[in-house]
């Protein structure tokens, strides 16, 4: 397979396909001077073929996507970036004339880019209208992100103690009583003040006992580590969160126009098919007889396609054995493919149909599909040149990779890393009191849950978040650093930033930094070295082409900065 770009047809791809909106460029104006090639402006001349104005500003964009806009001008110099694609139309024009175009894959990986992109221009069109999303589903999802309960909880340290107040509690006394009553005796430790925490804050034991709680409810014993808990709901509330509201009416968006591609497929699939289902309903692709083999062989019509192929039972078969990474065979004993048959055969019938209609509204001969698609083969006569005669002769020996790993040895470091935890305080001595607590055995997440003047989160501090990931020792705070210097796995340390949070940092796991051996990333290192050789060896194809070629440019230096970057000087 030739390693080059392709389509990925999810539904965010799908949304974001820019030929419903296409971007102008702001360098017309002062290209008027430039000549044209059908009418636009053209910057250079490669043997006779024109690069358009156009696609230098599509590889710009490119370059500067996702980048902000003070830094966009540091990250690609006009002219260079001119001479990168007048040295990839050469290799493309020799790729050509050595015949590479017509290699099966080119062709083959060329043609499912076409039909991949005219289903999701066709998609795409479809939804383009769909604008708001539907207020109760924002509502639903926003109340779940922001939700917040208040809980009391008192752990315990015996299993039999807990079970013990529980039957009080049941029996009539209430959460308050019996929870005082075993703290008072020293059998649970607790506070019956409660507090609002977000339900991610929570333990995973403790979440799922809280969602099946009404306000008032007492929890059954919880289970955590060596340790048991009983809480009880007070109450529940949705404070306000302004990202999350917007995050909300994304994903109800998404949802909305998801709804609305199945049910536009479905009508497709009514449009264009006719399901053979007394032959479909009759395949079981789990009998022992006739067999997964057989089947694949089967040319029974299983669904014709009005002005495509049909669909066979033996490609149903092929589809779905594709389906199960482990084989069919597996598949069929752990009875997992006769439930896939119906959505595969969907998936199967929804490709056809959509590039029947795509090509019905003539799709194809949009200037957004022309461009997309003649970049897209571009780039594979590129990948299919540096594949078949760069790569062939690139030679990558021991010497050579050993010379590399030495040279490059930080590179081949491993950075030191901790994983953390934190609890964080307004004040610095409720910060000390909870790692008092925490050194003699307190739970460390019943203190997330109970310990007093914890800052709120939702009151808008900016706050470090740890949520007990491995963290590279050296891109944390220099304050951090230090305050964990010594510190070893199950150790709690103070990190102070005074006017803002105390942190009780918790360590729960240190790896040393230590150079890595080549025989570890030796793999690695010769895929570098090739690379870089193989990289070497393509700008002296350039070179030669370079010089065996008829180039004019009809823009550079100030003149072109002028071009891209209008009204600079």
């Amino acid at each position: 397979m030739l390693g080059l770009r392709r389509i990925a047809l999810s539904l965010s791809v799908v949304m974001a396909l820019a030929f419903l909106h296409p971007a102008h460029g702001g360098a017309r104006s002062a290209a008027a001077d430039l000549p044209k090639a059908g009418g636009k402006p053209v910057l250079a001349s490669i043997n006779g073929e024109p690069l358009l104005l156009e696609e230098f500003e599509r590889a710009l964009a490119e370059i500067h996507s996702g980048v902000p806009d003070d830094a966009t001008r540091s990250l690609q110099k006009p002219s260079v970036l001119l001479e990168r694609l007048i040295n990839s139309r050469l290799v493309i024009q020799e790729a050509r004339n050595i015949g590479l175009d017509a290699m099966p894959e080119v062709l083959s990986a060329q043609k499912n880019f076409e039909e991949n992109l005219l289903r999701a221009m066709l998609y795409a069109r479809h939804v383009r209208n769909i604008q708001a999303p539907d207020k109760q589903e924002v509502e639903k999802i926003y109340r779940e992100a922001v939700k917040e309960v208040k809980v009391i909880s008192i752990l315990f340290d015996r299993e039999e103690d807990a079970n013990r107040v529980e039957a009080e509690m049941r029996a009539g006394g209430g959460f308050e009583g019996p929870a005082k009553n075993a703290i008072a005796a020293g059998v649970a430790k607790g506070s019956v003040e409660g507090r609002y925490l977000k339900i991610g804050s929570l333990s995973s034991e403790a979440a799922k006992a809280v969602s099946r709680l009404k306000k008032g409810a007492i929890s059954p014993v919880i289970r955590t580590g060596k340790q048991f808990y009983l809480l009880k709901l007070e109450g529940v509330r949705f404070p306000t969160d302004k990202a999350a509201r917007q995050e909300a009416e994304k994903e109800a968006l998404k949802a909305k126009k998801a709804r609305a591609l199945r049910v536009y497929a479905e009508g497709l699939r009514k449009k264009y098919v006719k399901v053979d289902r007394k032959l479909f309903d009759t395949l079981d692709f789990e009998a022992r007889e006739p067999g997964i083999g057989k089947l694949l062989e089967d040319d029974r019509v299983l669904a014709t396609v009005k002005g495509d192929k049909p669909v066979t039972v033996g490609g149903l078969t092929a589809a779905l054995q594709k389906k199960f990474f482990h084989g069919a065979d597996r598949a069929v004993e752990g009875k997992k493919i006769n439930v896939r048959k119906e959505q595969t055969l969907e998936e199967i019938l929804d490709k056809q149909v959509a590039l029947l209609e795509a090509k019905k509204q003539k799709l194809e001969r949009t200037d957004y599909f022309k461009v997309q698609a003649q970049e897209n083969r571009n780039s594979l006569l590129f990948g299919a040149f540096v594949q078949k005669v760069i790569a062939p002769d690139v030679k990558v020996g021991e010497e050579e990779v050993n010379e590399y790993h030495q040279a490059h040895i930080d590179a081949y470091t491993s950075p030191e890393m901790v994983r953390i935890d934190a609890l964080v305080f307004s004040e610095k001595g409720a910060a000390e009191d909870a790692i008092e607590k925490l050194r003699k055995g307190a739970d460390y997440q019943w203190l997330r849950a109970n310990a007093d003047g914890q800052v709120d989160p939702s009151k808008g501090k900016p706050l470090l978040e740890f949520k007990g990931q491995m963290h590279a020792v050296a891109n944390l705070p220099d304050g951090i650093r230090k305050s964990i210097s010594d510190a070893v796995p199950g150790d709690y340390r103070l990190y102070a930033d005074p006017g803002n949070a105390f942190y009780v940092l918790t360590i729960l796991e240190r790896i040393p930094s230590r150079p890595m051996p080549l025989d570890s990333v030796k793999g690695e290192v010769e895929k570098k070295v090739f690379l870089e050789k193989r990289q070497r060896v393509l700008r002296e194809w350039e070179e030669k082409l370079r010089e065996a070629s008829e180039v004019k440019i009809y823009a550079t230096g100030k003149t072109l900065d002028g071009i891209v970057y209008p009204g600079t000087r």
